[in-house]
């Protein structure tokens, strides 16, 4: 199964932000979306979930056409760039409303919290963060949408992060968009870089150059 987003035209007044973008997501494999400020890259991100619409797109899964991702449940889930959850309830509240099992989960991640089931208020900011992208992995959908996973990550608890990206893998779909673009480019089996309005596969490191997201 794949998610397409094609043809993707969107303009504030005359400014023409993205001009004919695209974005394939395919189950199975961890895809990252790089791209300076300013040149669309949130803009692709916040259409492919419906929290902004195109002035043209096409969005499709498995080749066919819907309005709407979140209109085929256990599809996707996303993880925008800021905390989300309600800073009263309890990690193992929060983890039975992804549908996961708060047992399952404290047994394979509880360790990284180093307390028994705190409210998720009472967690440091990068405590939240680790417990969001963590659990939003865990969570059965057949795609997975990551803005910034890595933001306010110690570095003792990226490996954990990127070990469980890899193990989802083998049963959905992940997208990582993220400015530490070096852990983008350690996982990413297709890498877009979103350039003046359009978007592009890169293969090479030297991609990133041309391209203008890295100095040469």
């Amino acid at each position: 199964m794949d998610v397409l987003l094609d043809s993707v035209w969107l303009a504030f007044g005359r400014h023409e932000v993205l001009r004919g973008a695209h974005l394939r997501l395919r189950a199975g494999e961890i895809t990252g979306m790089l791209g300076r400020n300013g040149t669309g890259k949130s803009c692709l991100l916040k259409i492919m979930i419906g929290q902004l619409r195109a002035d043209n797109a096409y969005l499709g899964v498995g080749g066919v056409h819907t309005a709407s991702l979140y209109h085929h449940p256990g599809l996707i889930n996303y993880l925008p760039q800021f905390s989300c959850h309600p800073p009263d309830l309890r990690l193992s509240r929060i983890t039975e409303l992804y549908g996961v099992d708060p047992r399952a989960f404290v047994e394979r991640h509880g360790k990284l919290f180093g307390r028994s089931d705190p409210v998720f208020g009472s967690l440091s900011g990068g405590e939240k963060r680790l417990f969001e992208v963590l659990l939003t992995l865990a969570a059965d959908t057949r795609f997975t949408l990551l803005d910034e996973p890595f933001s306010h990550i110690m570095p003792v608890h990226l490996a954990s992060i990127k070990d469980e990206i890899r193990r989802v893998r083998g049963r959905k779909g992940v997208l990582i968009t993220d400015h530490q673009y070096e852990h983008v480019l350690e996982l990413a089996d297709t890498l877009y870089v979103v350039h003046r309005g359009t978007s592009s596969v890169v293969t090479e490191r030297d991609d990133l150059v041309r391209l203008g997201y890295l100095k040469g």
